[in-house]
């Protein structure tokens, strides 16, 4: 058995002409190297949000926040969002996947349960080649995922230093 990634993207993007331009990308990567599947999904993960932090860093022109979102007067705002799915079965309307990572996972709680639970898949499959890294917290509790997940700056920084730490979270 496999695991496939799906990729899912929506932006928009307000142009110095008054235009507004929409995307909304989804990205499918379902080899039979579930390991390759993943990274693949990571790599695109990582060069779209590059994409957003630097729009919204330098232009404001890709709306990332909630406060831009609710102070926004334009009918038809979309919250822009980078969400990372997996599963076991191909992907379609029925199947949308389980969400690992991205804008639909706010707390970091939820985050690193997904990490979790990701693992443990790959470990039920019995998926060769796996790689797995340990983070701490500040509490001392461990969290063993895959390697090379994708975990933020933010998030890095939760772990040291959280209130946004929940006991039974630790499997």
């Amino acid at each position: 058995m496999k695991v496939n990634y799906r990729l899912e993207i929506e932006y928009q993007v307000f142009e110095k002409q008054g235009k507004t331009f929409f995307d909304a990308k989804s990205y499918v990567f379902n080899s039979e190297n579930s390991i390759q599947n993943r990274k693949n999904t990571i790599n695109k993960y990582a060069s779209f949000r590059h994409v957003f932090e630097l729009a919204h860093k330098t232009t404001n022109d890709i709306k990332l926040s909630v406060t831009e979102v609710i102070n926004k007067t334009d009918i038809g705002f979309k919250i822009p969002f980078l969400n990372i799915y997996y599963s076991t079965k191909e992907f379609t309307s029925k199947n949308l996947g389980t969400v690992l990572f991205g804008g639909y996972l706010d707390e970091f709680n939820e985050r690193i349960i997904e990490l979790e639970q990701e693992r443990k898949l790959y470990e039920t499959l019995k998926i060769n080649g796996l790689k797995t890294e340990v983070f701490e917290d500040y509490k001392g509790h461990s969290y063993k995922v895959i390697n090379n997940s994708p975990f933020t700056e933010e998030d890095f920084c939760m772990l040291k230093h959280s209130v946004n730490y929940k006991d039974n979270v630790v499997v």
